[in-house]
């Protein structure tokens, strides 16, 4: 029997704003880095965190471009993805979390556009 599960929700703050990219007419992808906290404290009493790669494909794409900004916290779910390429004859791995949808953590002010509201709690996959 064969065992196969892969499936990730993180809870963070995005470290800038994010980058939205048209791959062709009707497919865009978002793409942003997610920082994640540990949950404890070092000696020093920092905290640690980590900063994971974050990619969202198509329509959902569109609608993180309008509400996601540089620190907004956000809940996001997933699949992490690895892959790689070569450059200068060295491998280069790459591991990132392919969205399914995302959850924004923090209600838009009034001064924030309303349609961006409305499109927010009709968002549902």
């Amino acid at each position: 029997m064969a065992f196969a599960y892969n499936q990730t929700t993180l809870v963070g703050r995005l470290i800038r704003d994010p980058d939205l990219k048209k791959i062709s007419a009707t497919v865009s992808k978002l793409y942003f880095v997610l920082a994640v906290s540990r949950g404890y404290k070092k000696e020093d009493g920092d905290t640690g965190a980590d900063f994971i790669p974050i990619c969202i494909w198509g329509k959902t794409a569109e609608i993180g471009m309008q509400l996601l900004k540089k620190g907004s916290p956000v809940l996001v779910s997933g699949r992490i993805q690895t892959r790689h390429y070569e450059k200068d004859q060295t491998k280069h791995f790459i591991t990132e979390v392919i969205a399914d949808n995302f959850q924004l953590l923090e209600k838009k002010t009034d001064s924030d556009d309303d349609d961006a509201i409305d499109t927010m709690e009709t968002l549902t996959h």
